[in-house]
């Protein structure tokens, strides 16, 4: 008997393989803690769906397939989500990529062909997508049942020596710590993300100070040294009187678009030389200061 030939309509195939590429983008960043920007999602969608031509071209070797695979995941993610570090670029291909593998034990299933590394399943496009939604909307219950180590980061406004910096903010649970003498709250800053935008006195007396300079506290700056204890050791970290505003959607407040206006400077930033981290915060916060934002 001649062999039986499979047809494949290719808008049915971009089409469905666009939609499941974006569910496992959307589970990919679940899981790894970061989000993607609608028009970013869309694109690595369009890569994801692209990628799927493969199932259509000449079969190659298991070891070229599998290197195919690998690098169209990575340019998906990357076109969803960019560039957000290496460990947390390293999580979000990981994560998309054991999503696939999931899908792929539909191997099992009775008809099921693959070429490429591309799995064609005997399934309708409405069945492959609603198990990927039920996927989906599994993991989102699990991080919901279960909670997160820290916040998610958000936008916020840190006011320093008369100037008010937009950044990104992240609430940590661990993180805990007050100016001794005066006992206000403390917020930690990434130097290296905002010493483009301080003012150039205090930005100078920063950049000497991280250079090993360690110039005495200046007055005028109303730099103040701050002790902190952290994975690395004990440090003392210079800090100035800086304003925290956040704004109250951000915090989950049903008073949307409100603003908590820090009218005082209630707050001292410390500022720290640490390289960029995965979620791409520049301020880190302490779980009560959020809340004692949030509830005014």
């Amino acid at each position: 008997m001649p062999p039986i030939k499979t047809v494949i309509y290719l808008d049915v195939l971009l089409l469905t393989n666009f939609a499941l590429t974006l569910l496992f983008l959307l589970a990919a960043g679940l899981l790894a803690g970061v989000e993607c920007r609608a028009g970013r999602l869309l694109l690595g969608g369009a890569a994801g769906a692209a990628s799927s031509l493969a199932l259509l071209a000449p079969e190659a070797p298991d070891a070229a397939a599998l290197l195919y695979k690998v690098s169209t995941a990575a340019l998906t993610v990357a076109a969803a989500y960019g560039w957000p570090g290496v460990r947390c670029f390293a999580r979000l291909v990981g994560w998309f990529c054991a999503g696939n593998l999931l899908l792929a034990g539909a191997l099992l299933l009775p008809g099921a062909q693959t070429n490429n590394g591309c799995i064609y399943l005997p399934l309708s496009p409405g069945a492959l997508l609603a198990g990927a939604g039920g996927v989906v909307l599994a993991v989102q219950g699990v991080l919901r049942f279960l909670g997160r180590g820290g916040g998610q980061v958000f936008p916020a406004r840190l006011t320093v020596a008369d100037t008010a910096l937009d950044v990104r903010a992240f609430c940590d649970t661990g993180f805990s710590v007050q100016e001794p003498l005066s006992g206000r709250a403390v917020v930690l800053v990434r130097f290296g993300a905002v010493q483009g935008r301080l003012p150039p006195a205090l930005g100078t007396y920063l950049e000497q100070h991280f250079a090993g300079a360690a110039p005495l506290p200046v007055p005028a700056l109303g730099v103040r040294l701050v002790p902190c204890t952290t994975v690395a050791g004990h440090c003392i970290l210079p800090a100035v009187p800086a304003a925290f505003v956040v704004c109250r959607a951000s915090l989950g407040s049903p008073a949307r678009g409100a603003v908590e206006q820090s009218e005082t400077e209630r707050f001292y930033a410390a500022f720290a030389d640490l390289p960029p981290p995965p979620d791409g915060w520049e301020v880190l916060v302490g779980s009560e200061t959020v809340s004692s934002l949030a509830h005014g």
